[in-house]
């Protein structure tokens, strides 16, 4: 099984940090139905380390998103057949506004996705950065795909665990 992820590199302390992403992460809803979650390299203080976190983003951005769709933008439509292999755009649309009526009601802030906590920061996207806790230089390494177990999980549309699928 192929996961994401970033790796990170702590010159000063010798220290290395991986943050492993998964595709098979989705709040579960009342109805039983599920959307999978967008996810962030993070640190958490709870943790003490860098972790995958819930990215949360603004319902205006999930709006003109919707509708650069909705209008066939060319990149936008290039990039959803790539990443979705050739699924419809309907699927994508109607994604977008299940992930908009989500997001309108969602409450609680981003949480850490390994333990629940919310004391986040996410990381930056640059290749060179402050750590959030100690200020140490952190590099990025590399990103891509690697063979790890897989993660299959369900939360909460408020980000609480509800139980591990595999």
């Amino acid at each position: 099984m192929g996961r994401g992820y970033t790796q990170y590199r702590l010159p000063e302390t010798s220290r290395e940090e991986w943050v492993l992403f998964s595709a098979f992460i989705h709040y579960r809803f009342a109805d039983g139905s599920k959307l999978r979650i967008l996810q962030n390299a993070a640190w958490c203080a709870d943790c003490d380390r860098f972790v995958l976190a819930e990215e949360i983003p603004s319902i205006e951005s999930l709006e003109s998103e919707l509708e650069k769709t909705k209008s066939g933008d060319d990149e936008i439509i290039r990039i959803w057949q790539f990443v979705s292999n050739g699924q419809p755009v309907l699927t994508r649309i109607a994604e977008l506004e299940k992930r908009i009526n989500w997001r309108v009601v969602r409450l609680n802030p981003p949480r850490c996705l390994e333990c629940s906590g919310f004391r986040i920061i996410a990381l930056p996207d640059g290749d060179e950065f402050y750590h959030p806790n100690t200020d140490e230089i952190v590099v990025k390494v590399s990103s891509g795909w690697t063979d790890a177990a897989p993660w299959c999980a369900y939360f909460s549309p408020e980000g609480d665990r509800l139980d591990e699928i595999m």
